[in-house]
């Protein structure tokens, strides 16, 4: 038994847990050879240690001894849980690097080609635990070894089995990964940790820490192993429960037992489930849409706050800065990023003001903030200047105008409770969906809303279908009421186990038309009333209002103080009085299901308010940086239109609540009558790319643009 350790104190640990466990395991001495090295695995073992000079040159020592056993050592089973770390370029040593000269660092092997299309998540490999496989298969199985090393190639079989983070299990990012591993290994299973989902209550964790989805995933390779077989991929989830039953269920887990589902056999398919039943003749959400992208990644929180006077007082600390390191501190540049105090901007946002002069010149006012959608049913604000926003995807901003709408939906992982997708009228933020990622789909592709970004070929064929017409707006609001209410999923939970919606689409026209005009009610709401308004349906143009008898209120004697009351720091829910208590304040009539409504894991009201009380810092998870100081910088108490912003969230979720019965009975008669078959509609060309016409170049010089 080998290990490798980089730091002193977890070496020390080890030692002492591996020497116990064995005598747990084997009884009395002689145990066998344990031989531990302070080393760091991913470091080039082709090179020679340097010596370290008397008081250190037992680490170097055990260095060279490592790298003995890296180049030399056959090694049947490496075993571990590697460490976990996003954006970890530059620490993946001779994995991520090579050696130089005519050889190939090991980690290229899994670099996807170009014509794969997946090069904007390649970055996802610059992972500490994708560096640590890489290492792994190249010392088990042999791979790749001649382009890294220069020696041939072996025939060798073993075992590589890690506890890790799931998201190689599905992310486009790891597609050669998948697809060098299916060919590579002969079995792979895969175990599920984490049934529920990102940021599951602590007691259910298998590392308390770790608030990722993590799995098991064991892959083993047997003598002549050809690469034209992919290798058999088997899954299983744990029960959600306690961390303690989930050890009680592994131990009783046995590879070759019943438990197992198979997955795909295409090279390049996710290590998970594939669709079964009626599921899989659903089309997926994405084969209705033209275009779906990324949502805004502002890179730095300071641009983004709940109320725009904010964002003016932090661009006034910024400009005003004298000293040019603390500028830069304030600005907050991500180490190797492109946004800086001192460089300038090629383009604007469209619709906003455009400055060529970089920041730390900038003696203006802040180009004037816009509403965003931050998060699901939370609306806040903006700078929307391209020198401050990390990735602003210009697509969005190109096509933004009075109309337009955006879908947004998880992407690597699933729908966990609540609605399945949420609807925004605002550019939508990267996490938006419940702050972990996803998707979003526009309903337009240009400002003027003339081009629709659901497919014509769609359009056409359900015209067709239903013998009347159909616009982009009704596939929208169709998917508004089949989709975002807990119903849909619910109904799907079991399918849902692998990321990616599909959409069970009628063929029937009357129940088409049904969902048409329920979809629109839900858009509506969702939007707080500035999209698919139509004051003949009771839709009239306006944040949303319950009924007089069920709105929630805020009495005389409730009022929310402001200055010089500073902001609350705590919000609670009474449900024997239905009273939400926000500090000194509260809001009566509000029901136990608003308080309880949740976008997949995220209580909606609480997280809305966690952005608008006194304490606004968010944990530092692993080694991440701390924000700016100037987020800092906020009202020293509540503001009136955070009220108003409350209401108007409590009025639009009772209203959603109320329509979740009728979402659902619909869902269960769309379900229970005949539905348009995805192979079907593929082979109709209903799904068929149009040539897509050139996109603004979002290069905006000048005044901001008006609106349309």
């Amino acid at each position: 038994m080998i290990g490798f350790e980089l730091q002193f104190g977890p070496f020390a640990v080890a030692q002492l847990r591996l020497i116990a466990e064995l005598q747990a395991l084997m009884g009395t001495p002689p145990l066998p050879e344990l031989r531990l090295f302070i080393t760091d695995t991913l470091g080039n073992p082709f090179i020679e240690e340097e010596r370290l000079g008397q008081t250190y040159e037992p680490i170097a020592v055990s260095r060279r001894a490592a790298n003995r056993v890296k180049k030399e050592e056959r090694i049947t089973v490496v075993i571990g849980n590697p460490p976990y770390k996003e954006k970890a370029e530059g620490r993946g040593g001779w994995i991520e690097q090579g050696s130089g000269g005519k050889l190939v660092a090991p980690l290229d092997r899994w670099r996807p080609p170009p014509e794969w299309g997946v090069g904007a998540h390649v970055k996802h490999l610059k992972n500490l635990y994708i560096y640590f496989w890489r290492w792994a298969t190249w010392k088990v199985f042999g791979a790749g070894n001649y382009a890294a090393t220069g020696n041939p190639d072996k025939d060798e079989e073993g075992v590589v089995c890690f506890i890790t983070v799931a998201g190689f299990l599905n992310g486009p990012g790891f597609e050669k990964m998948r697809d060098d591993l299916r060919r590579t290994c002969s079995e792979i299973w895969v175990v599920d940790c984490s049934p529920e989902g990102h940021q599951p209550d602590v007691p259910t964790r298998i590392f308390q820490g770790v608030q990722q989805p993590v799995c098991i995933v064991l892959a083993a390779r047997k003598l002549s192993k050809g690469g034209e077989e992919p290798a058999r991929v088997r899954f299983h989830a744990l029960a959600q429960g306690r961390r303690e039953d989930k050890f009680a269920a592994l131990a009783k887990l046995s590879l070759r037992g019943p438990d197992w589902t198979e997955c795909p056999r295409g090279w390049r398919d996710p290590f998970l489930p594939e669709a079964a039943g009626a599921w899989a003749t659903f089309p997926a959400l994405k084969e209705l849409f033209i275009y779906d992208g990324a949502g805004v990644m502002p890179g730095r929180t300071w641009i983004i706050a709940p109320d725009s006077e904010s964002l003016s007082r932090r661009w006034l600390k910024l400009t005003n800065e004298k000293d040019a390191k603390k500028q830069e501190e304030l600005f907050h540049p991500h180490e190797g990023g492109d946004k800086t105090v001192i460089k300038k901007a090629k383009d604007g946002l469209t619709g906003h003001e455009y400055r060529s002069e970089a920041v730390k010149d900038d003696k203006k006012s802040v180009i004037a903030p816009a509403r965003y959608g931050l998060r699901s049913f939370d609306r806040q604000w903006i700078t929307p200047d391209s020198r401050l926003i990390n990735r602003p995807n210009p697509t969005l901003w190109n096509a933004y105008s009075g109309r337009q709408v955006h879908l947004t939906a998880p992407e690597d992982r699933t729908p966990t409770a609540g609605p399945a997708v949420t609807i925004t009228a605002l550019i939508p933020d990267l996490h938006h969906y419940h702050g972990r990622g996803g998707r979003v789909y526009p309903l337009w592709r240009d400002r003027a809303a003339t081009q629709p970004n659901v497919k014509p070929a769609l359009l056409a064929h359900l015209a067709n279908m239903y013998a009347q017409p159909v616009k982009a707006e009704d596939v929208m609001a169709y998917l508004a009421a089949v989709l975002a209410h807990p119903g849909f999923t619910a109904r799907f939970k079991a399918d849902l186990v692998r990321p990616g919606l599909r959409v069970p689409l009628t063929a029937d026209a009357t129940l088409f038309a049904e969902a048409v005009a329920l979809g629109a009610e839900v858009i509506w709401l969702h939007t707080y009333g500035e999209r698919f308004a139509d004051p003949a349906a009771g839709r009239p143009k306006q944040a949303p209002r319950l009924p007089k008898e069920s709105a929630p209120v805020i009495p005389a004697d409730g009022a929310i103080p402001g200055a010089p009351e500073p902001l609350p720091d705590d919000m609670d829910y009474d449900p024997a009085t239905r009273r939400l208590k926000v500090g000194k304040g509260y809001v009566a009539n509000v029901t136990p299901e608003m308080w309880a409504y949740e976008v997949s894991g995220k209580q909606v009201l609480w997280h809305w308010f966690s952005y608008r009380r006194r304490d606004r810092s968010r944990p530092i998870i692993g080694d991440r940086r701390p924000p700016s100081p100037l987020d800092s910088i906020q009202p020293g108490h509540w503001l009136p239109e955070y009220t108003s912003d409350l209401i108007d969230l409590l009025h639009v979720l009772g209203r959603l609540i109320a329509l979740e019965p009728r979402q659902a009975d619909l869902l269960s008669r769309i379900c229970d009558n005949p539905l348009l078959n995805a192979e079907e509609l593929r082979a109709a060309g209903a799904f068929a790319m149009p040539e897509m016409m050139a996109a603004p170049k979002g290069k905006h010089k000048g005044k901001a643009q008006p609106e349309p």
